[in-house]
């Protein structure tokens, strides 16, 4: 649960101050990029513009009225598109996870099907069951599941079950 909220907190971080996003996912040139793309516009406008600097402690309602929307929206826009980088970089990031960590778990549950028999790693398919007719492999289904698979494998990637075609010593 905590690894669905990461994308969450890296786009709130974005629109809280450019680049905070990326950085709390370890983007550091993404962070780089976005802080200097917002900060450097919102500079370049600022000077386009001829916005003059404005005390917002003086006066609070001041600020707002002395930000032209030809500034703001600018501005604005590049944060949101900031947030939502930083949303989706997120989501990739959890999903390459998670991703790993499942075939760290297969990897593991394969080393112990295998056992201490000694046949684990020098396992070969047969050849018929991996080449077509011009040395191509095959897609075949797996027999407990259904669903397809490479023929050089020698277990099944989606319900990890050995394959009948695989060697057994």
């Amino acid at each position: 649960m905590r690894s669905q909220l990461r994308p969450v907190l890296a786009a709130v971080l974005a629109l809280v101050l450019p680049g905070l996003g990326h950085l709390s996912l370890r983007r550091w040139g993404r962070a780089l990029l976005w802080h200097l793309t917002i900060i450097g516009g919102g500079v370049a406008l600022f000077a386009l513009y001829d916005v003059e600097p404005v005390d917002p402690l003086a006066d609070p309602a001041a600020v707002s009225a002395a930000v032209p929307p030809d500034v703001a929206l600018p501005i604005a826009l590049l944060s949101l598109l900031s947030a939502l980088d930083a949303y989706l970089v997120g989501r990739t990031v959890v999903a390459e996870r998670e991703r790993a960590a499942t075939a760290e778990a297969m990897r593991r549950q394969v080393e112990r099907a295998d056992g201490d028999d000694g046949a684990g790693a020098g396992h070969a398919a047969p050849v018929a069951a991996v080449s077509g007719g011009d040395g191509e492999a095959v897609d075949v289904t797996c027999p407990n599941c259904g669903k397809e698979i490479d023929a050089d494998l020698e277990f099944c990637h989606w319900c990890t079950e050995p394959l009948p075609w695989a060697e057994s010593d």
